[in-house]
């Protein structure tokens, strides 16, 4: 294992991932990062339709698969960049009310995981569309697992929509859920994972934003049903067992929030990607504060978790290996992304990224590459031994 162990007083076995000099042979960025170059595959830098996501996944063989947002059409994605269709879309495509906002694939690829709009969630297969039930709590992330469709949620209930469930009872906020799991016999979304209630601040009432700060998720799965959760604002990685309990924690610089300023180009990103949403921002109930982008996609590869991080030199790929315990960094010398969602999918043949709006870039890192690449450790890293972490859960 790379570092060195310290034993702290309470028991808890931490690992701490020193940062080693770049060494020669290898282009290296401001960051001290050695940087790899990525294949584009197919799109363009405008994007075809720029009120439409576009979502990339692969199942559990490694096919790669791209569904439009619009038209909710599936197309499997070729190593040579050529879309084949799979199958045909449904007759409801995506409307102007109805935007497809996040995608999940099942791991034998025949299914998909919608959240339209805010709270509508749905299965796609093939050319039907079936609606679930509401989750009540606010969604954050989707996931597909061999047990069902698995969402990640806030500490906030979800009150429009028409046919959203009643509000959970006013007891339930006290113990808010972070993972819910879909009974489909009883048709209920079951808590697998429980939260933690937020943590006020100076005794007063925590503000949506910082809400979301603190517990927007990205989800994926790994080996024998695991499930691997990243928040978007914060660099914490945790592993829970197929059962839902906690079986490891990563930590990066404290796994805490980032708040700066709001720039006017800020704002104007933020309206931008909030009209292609249907929806209009209120300058005046968010803020002047944002936090800080961390990590903006996730997946996993056996017993390795990838994640693409935002960092002052640009985009990079950080790699955990949860055997050697290792959190290791390239930097993406040619990913560009604005602040719309990325996805990142293990294919067979590599690794690949995609923009996030209609006819964006796909990128492709193969795994000889990745292989080759001139990884460095993440400073600032800690991991939780996995007893440890259960108790502190």
């Amino acid at each position: 294992m790379r570092g060195a162990k310290l034993r702290h007083t309470g028991g808890i076995i931490l690992t701490l991932l020193a940062v080693t000099r770049p060494g020669g042979g290898a282009t290296v960025t401001e960051s001290g990062f050695a940087s790899v170059s990525a294949e584009r595959v197919i799109g363009q830098a405008s994007p075809q339709n720029p009120e439409a996501f576009q979502f990339l996944r692969a199942d559990a063989r490694g096919r790669l698969y791209l569904l439009r947002g619009d038209t909710l059409a599936v197309d499997q994605v070729q190593p040579s960049g050529k879309l084949t269709p799979a199958g045909k879309a449904p007759a409801e495509p995506a409307s102007d009310d109805s935007v497809i906002t996040d995608a999940a694939l099942s791991p034998d690829g025949d299914r998909w995981l919608l959240l339209i709009g805010h709270d509508r969630l749905a299965v796609l297969k093939g050319e039907k569309l079936r609606d679930l039930p509401a989750a009540v709590w606010v969604v954050s992330a989707l996931a597909f697992t061999a047990d069902g469709p698995l969402v990640a949620v806030l500490p906030a209930q979800e009150t429009s929509g028409e046919d959203a469930t009643a509000p959970p009872a006013r007891a339930s906020f006290d113990k808010p859920p972070l993972l819910l799991r879909l009974d489909e016999q009883k048709g209920q979304w079951q808590t697998l994972v429980p939260g933690k209630v937020f943590q006020r601040r100076d005794s007063r009432v925590p503000v949506p934003l910082e809400i979301r700060a603190e517990r927007a998720s990205m989800v994926t799965t790994g080996a024998k049903g695991s499930l691997w959760v990243a928040q978007q604002d914060a660099y914490t990685l945790k592993k829970f067992s197929r059962a839902g309990s906690l079986e490891a924690s990563l930590a990066v610089a404290g796994g805490s929030v980032q708040w700066k300023d709001r720039t006017e180009d800020d704002w104007k990103r933020l309206e931008k990607s909030a009209a292609s949403s249907g929806m209009k921002v209120q300058r005046s109930q968010l803020g002047s504060l944002q936090a800080a982008k961390v990590v903006r996609a996730l997946t996993a590869e056996d017993s390795r978790v990838y994640l693409v991080v935002e960092t002052p030199a640009g985009l990079a790929l950080d790699r955990w290996d949860a055997v050697t315990q290792a959190l290791d960094r390239v930097q993406l010398a040619n990913v560009t992304s604005g602040p719309s969602r990325l996805s990142v999918a293990a294919a067979h043949d590599g690794l690949y990224l995609a923009g996030g709006h209609l006819g964006e870039p796909l990128w492709r890192l193969d795994w000889q590459r990745l292989e080759e690449a001139k990884w460095k450790p993440v400073p600032n890293a800690v991991v939780e031994s996995a007893v440890a972490a259960g108790r502190a859960r």
